[in-house]
């Protein structure tokens, strides 16, 4: 991987830093989506298709995460 590539894959992993953490793991979700749509990319395979599919499972994860906490508030 060239040197630029490396770099631009450290600026984003140090952004996700300051991503906000909506729920429980959901940084971590961010992250591991951002690495697996970089590793797609090196291998040249559909990068639109992982994308939306990437974004769909992390608004998934906040949507069952954040809905579980919820329920667990109305329930105090």
């Amino acid at each position: 991987m060239p040197l630029n590539e490396r770099k631009i894959i450290s600026i984003i992993l140090e952004e996700c830093k300051r991503v906000p953490q909506r729920s429980n793991g959901y940084r971590a979700v961010i992250i591991d989506s951002l690495s697996d749509i970089i590793q797609h990319k090196v291998q040249g395979t559909n990068i639109q298709q992982r994308i939306n599919d990437k974004i769909r499972a992390a608004g998934q994860f906040l949507a069952e995460t954040r809905g579980h906490t919820h329920e667990a508030e109305i329930e105090k």
